[in-house]
């Protein structure tokens, strides 16, 4: 069993893939990305999922069918979950293993009760810009969601763990000087800085730290969609330590806030749309109203074979 993986958890589009590409390439750390499935069938209280249940849910989850990790039906649950990971260390020939998540990272403790975390948090005005432009959200408003989620998630979490098993960075900090704030994260770690963690860049289409990437919200938002993003979570960004612009916030009312529904599922069909082309995106909605479970399963896994070409392009 290992007894204290080290998880990289914080909001999408906060520069966790970034940050685990470079602790992947570290000689001494293997990082697993997009490891939720370890922990998402896991309840609140810590109950365990039916086996059955859950071998049919890996068995349907696309981040799963990337993994290439081998599944032993012998085992319960928890020595499965443990098991990828012993997979990835015997894999890579390396000693920490550092799976990241993105959500439910609470539910980690009812597995591995010693586990330490690295929390990456990065400005909500850059997330949202950035989760827009991937075309997982329609409006700034929508954009913060798994922002929001992800934070209050940490802040309720942060407070069971001791200090000395949990390591916060702040994406600013990584962009300014990596070289620094990766040293003190190896320090955490127990191992020792290396130049070849920015070999990343030479074996992705992921670039090197791009300081142009802080503050884009600068260029990026309007003076209304500031206005919007800093009414939502203004006082959450005060609490982490980031600036207000300084400029008028904005709460909307029961009307603006049905329209910005409605511009944020378009956009987000839309995406979808050019993503898994018409005939799979319709039927990515007929499965919503045809409750046949086969049928639902085929058109998940047709799904997952795109996503999965899509991953492909980021590696090279």
């Amino acid at each position: 069993m290992i007894q204290s993986p080290v998880f990289l958890v914080g909001a999408e589009r906060s520069g966790t893939t970034m940050l685990h590409l470079m602790l992947d390439s570290h000689p001494e750390i293997t990082g697993c990305e997009g490891f939720e499935f370890l922990v998402e069938e896991v309840g609140d209280d810590g109950s365990r999922p039916p086996m059955a249940d859950y071998l049919e849910y890996l068995s349907r989850n696309a981040l799963f069918s990337t993994s290439d990790l081998a599944i032993d039906p012998s085992l319960d649950y928890d020595g499965l979950v443990n098991s990828f990971l012993e997979q990835r260390v015997a894999s890579s020939g390396k000693s920490i293993v550092v799976p990241m998540v993105h959500f439910n990272f609470s539910r980690v403790l009812h597995i591995w009760p010693k586990a330490r975390f690295i929390h990456l948090v990065r400005d909500p005005r850059d997330v949202t810009s950035s989760v827009i432009q991937m075309g997982w959200a329609g409006t700034v408003w929508h954009g913060l969601d798994k922002w929001i989620e992800s934070e209050q998630e940490w802040t309720a979490f942060a407070s069971k763990v001791d200090l000395s098993r949990r390591y916060e960075l702040r994406y600013s900090d990584l962009i300014a000087d990596h070289e620094r704030e990766l040293g003190k994260l190896c320090d955490f770690l127990g191992v020792r800085y290396s130049d070849e963690m920015m070999s990343y860049a030479q074996e992705t289409d992921y670039t090197r730290p791009d300081p142009t990437r802080v503050e884009a919200w600068r260029k990026k938002l309007s003076q209304d969609k500031l206005a919007l993003v800093e009414g939502r979570v203004g006082a959450m960004m005060v609490d982490r330590g980031f600036e207000l612009s300084g400029g008028p916030v904005h709460q909307p009312d029961k009307a603006e806030l049905f329209r910005l529904h409605w511009q944020d599922r378009l956009v987000r069909w839309k995406m979808r749309l050019e993503r898994f082309g018409p005939r799979l995106f319709v039927e990515s909605l007929l499965v919503k109203v045809i409750p046949v479970d086969a049928y639902h399963k085929s058109v998940k896994l047709r799904m997952n074979k795109v996503e999965r070409a899509r991953r492909k392009k980021s590696w090279r």
